[in-house]
């Protein structure tokens, strides 16, 4: 489907002949930073719902740059060779770097000056490299005008200067995609971090059942966004894109989409609250000592 709305959104950018009528500007107007920017109450509540629910739906389906990055790292990974030297590892969150961006948006927002929030809203990321850079390989260039003409130079330097940013933003994105998966995503997006904040807490989330997991590492070697933590066996909710790399990895039925939370079964792995670590293994060794006292006298 991520596939789907990519090709349908780049298709109506690139040239109104290939728009689809009616879905193409519905799919624009559901655009996140779009409904903040134009004060579309509803679109921003009902994407607030849906990621409380589900998660991060829109990053993984509805953002155009998002499907771009998934793309791009999967090109590399395609071969074998490459796919082993570009595993993913866990990474700890760059909270820091998040919230400052976000803060910076936010800001300037408030403010009125909307320069910095177009730089970094993703969707219109997109829009200007496909108008700016896509669209005019598509026909013929503007209308002939004089080359000496002020008002021409100033719309051609101007025009240039736009086009530069736009191969710049997507280049980079690319590159750090291909490097790092979904890192441009949860670290410097402003939609990405403020539906990281619900999405933390929504209610179908990605679990991991510990009495199936074998630490296989195969879940970790494709997440993109480098979020699941096989040594307390949980995945950072506010990072993941639900791109569902994971669950296809997993040969040992191990992880799964659910809105409920896999507790150990077996209570020797649990840890006792309250307890040190040297007091929780004395603990555990005394039961299994008694148990296994008990079991003799029952057997004699």
């Amino acid at each position: 489907m991520s596939v789907a709305i990519f090709l349908i959104v780049t298709a109506g950018l690139v040239s109104a002949q290939l728009m689809v009528p009616y879905l193409a500007e519905w799919l624009e107007k559901v655009q996140f930073m779009q409904a903040v920017m134009t004060e579309a109450l509803v679109v921003f509540v009902c994407w607030l719902i849906i990621t409380l629910i589900f998660g991060r739906i829109y990053c993984s389906s509805v953002c155009p740059l998002g499907t771009l990055q998934d793309l791009a790292a999967k090109a590399v990974r395609a071969t074998p060779r490459l796919a082993d030297r570009r595993r993913y590892r866990f990474r700890r969150p760059n909270n820091s770097v998040r919230y400052l961006a976000l803060l910076i948006v936010l800001s300037c927002l408030m403010s009125g000056y909307i320069a910095i929030p177009m730089l970094a809203d993703p969707y219109a990321v997109w829009v200007r490299f496909c108008r700016l850079c896509v669209a005019p390989l598509t026909h013929s260039g503007a209308a002939s005008l004089s080359p000496w003409d002020t008002a021409a130079v100033r719309v051609i330097t101007g025009t240039l200067a736009a086009t530069a940013v736009a191969l710049l933003s997507v280049g980079a994105v690319g590159w750090a995609a291909v490097r790092r998966g979904r890192i441009v995503c949860n670290t410097l997006c402003p939609v990405g971090t403020t539906l990281g904040f619900i999405s933390r807490y929504a209610i179908m989330q990605i679990d991991i059942d510990t009495d199936r997991c074998t630490q296989c590492r195969r879940c970790v070697d494709v997440c993109k966004a480098e979020c699941i933590d096989l040594t307390d066996h949980v995945v950072d909710g506010s990072r993941c894109v639900n791109c569902f790399d994971c669950l296809e990895a997993c040969r040992d039925n191990a992880i799964h989409y659910t809105a409920r939370r896999k507790q150990l079964s077996i209570p020797m792995m649990q840890s006792v609250k309250g307890l040190s670590t040297g007091r929780s293994t004395a603990v555990t060794e005394l039961t299994t000592t008694e148990e296994i006292q008990k079991n003799d006298e029952t057997i004699s």
